[in-house]
């Protein structure tokens, strides 16, 4: 099973990752955990140029695809052979957002090929956590070139986010509350798909 936790800058998608990996540990499923960019070393190394000044759309896309088609070959396709669970902060959702939608290359191009490196795959359930990008941003200390950006290019990217969560793996989280109860509602969509008994 694949579960990524997707959505803007500053709404709790590692925080909650690591509040899930905790999760299935207790529960004694072994399990695989990264985030994006990044992963294997190369992908850690690739990390490095994708937040590069400068780079425009495609060169980003390119890069995350190469960085993903290493992870799921040397990380996620044998950790699942091996019936783990692998948890990804961000994934393609991301790539559909941040490239597709306000990166202008556009969603059907980006799925193509992404389709067609085989980087695309789809998890089995997507936590979507939604804030309002001028309260999320006020959690971090901005740092990257990504949250550096304008209050409109963060409004653009929830909006682009809420518009593709679609479809039965999704779950939008409203991550607008105390860490505790947010992370309720991840544990128990991940309890019922799992099938776990309740803590």
């Amino acid at each position: 099973m694949i579960i990524s936790f997707e959505g803007g800058e500053g709404v709790g998608k590692s925080t909650h990752a690591k509040i899930l990996c905790a999760h299935l540990e207790r529960h004694g499923l072994p399990l695989l955990s990264f985030r994006e960019p990044g992963g294997s070393s190369f992908s850690e190394n690739v990390r490095d140029l994708f937040f590069h000044e400068g780079l425009d759309a495609i060169t980003e896309l390119l890069l995350i695809l190469a960085s993903r088609r290493e992870n799921i070959t040397k990380m996620v396709l044998p950790a699942l052979e091996q019936g783990k669970v692998v948890v990804i902060d961000r994934f393609i959702d991301s790539t559909l957002a941040y490239q597709g939608v306000v990166g202008g290359v556009g969603v059907g191009r980006v799925r193509e090929l992404m389709e067609k490196t085989g980087t695309w795959i789809e998890p089995d359930l997507t936590f979507v956590l939604d804030v309002d990008p001028g309260r999320a941003l006020n959690r971090i200390v901005p740092g990257d070139r990504f949250e550096l950006r304008e209050p409109v290019y963060h409004q653009e990217l929830r909006e682009a986010f809420l518009d593709l969560a679609v479809g039965a793996r999704y779950r939008i989280i409203d991550a607008d509350r105390p860490r505790d109860q947010v992370s309720a509602d991840i544990l128990s969509a991940v309890d019922r798909e799992l099938q776990l008994p309740g803590e």
